[in-house]
């Protein structure tokens, strides 16, 4: 009776290497958003890198999802970016018609909100208050409440 060892050796190896095998961590921008009336429509996220294009120019912004519902939320993460200043603009966009709907005095029917929950006066709050920095190979977490 021959015994073969190589499947043992084999074995031996996975249980002295794999412990030392780590999962690889998440690196970027994680947009969590919160505060959805409905699970209806889709939520538009658009990240802004060095305030080109911000808020209302989102075919400039450096990168855009659109994402499913939930559960009243949805999230994303936005890998591979390099280090600099973000913003992040959220659109509840509950019509699935890719656009803010307003009223007829001009305020938003569908929700929206902006990164570090920063608001504006009368409109939009600026880059500089909705901007955060990312440094490469780091994670980012942001919650984002929606407001309507």
């Amino acid at each position: 009776m021959k015994f073969n060892v190589f499947p043992l050796l084999f074995l031996l190896a996975c249980v002295t290497v794999l412990p030392s095998f780590q999962p690889l961590a998440e690196t970027g921008i994680k947009v969590t958003v919160t505060n959805l009336r409905s699970n209806k429509g889709h939520v538009l996220i658009s990240l802004f890198k060095d305030g080109i294009g911000y808020p209302d120019q989102p075919e400039k912004a450096f990168k855009r999802v659109k994402l499913t519902i939930a559960n009243k939320n949805a999230s994303t993460l936005f890998e591979g970016l390099p280090a600099g200043t973000y913003a992040i603009a959220i659109l509840h966009d509950e019509n699935d018609d890719t656009k803010m709907n307003t009223n007829m005095l001009g305020l938003p029917k569908e929700g929206y909100g902006f990164s570090n929950n920063v608001m504006g006066a009368f409109g939009p709050p600026p880059y500089s208050r909705a901007s955060f920095k990312f440094t490469a190979n780091t994670l980012v977490t942001t919650q984002i409440k929606t407001r309507y």
